[in-house]
């Protein structure tokens, strides 16, 4: 699941015209999104994914590990940090459909930014609540990055 939430985000970020880099290092995060010439916003994120039914009404309420929590509310005014928590089916073999005319990778994706979360008392883990209309797509990524490059001026 890890690898296809990878492929996820690379494909948003490739459509979008970003790019997507991994450090060798374990910072606790997975990856940087990373602009184009001339323009340098950098993103970093923590990628998820998970096939359980987590939606709830308008958002998903995802456990995420308490480190990754204190490592994506840490202050951090150069560089945000996302979550990007990948749904996808139960089944393997339904993760994706390719054809000659098109590769659809199911289900979907959402973004959560945890900067200024306060610190919370739980030993294991913390249940985010991301809205779903934070979908992880170009439109989204692209005013993303637009804030990341405005923030770092």
């Amino acid at each position: 699941m890890e690898l296809f939430s990878l492929a996820y985000i690379r494909a948003v970020a490739a459509q979008a015209g970003y790019q997507v880099t991994r450090d060798e290092t374990d910072t606790g995060l997975d990856g940087m999104l990373i602009g184009g010439i001339g323009s340098r916003p950098v993103i970093a994120f923590q990628a998820k994914s998970t096939s359980r039914d987590i939606r709830t009404g308008d958002h998903l309420r995802f456990p995420l590990p308490l480190n990754n929590y204190e490592i994506l509310r840490a202050e951090s005014p150069f560089m945000p940090r996302i979550l990007v928590v990948v749904l996808v089916p139960r089944e393997r073999g339904q993760w994706l459909h390719q054809s000659e005319d098109e590769l659809c990778l199911r289900h979907c994706a959402y973004w959560l930014s945890l900067a200024g979360e306060p610190a919370v008392p739980n030993t294991t883990s913390v249940t985010v609540h991301i809205p779903t209309t934070n979908v992880f797509n170009g439109e989204q990524l692209r005013l993303l990055m637009r804030n990341a490059e405005e923030a770092a001026l």
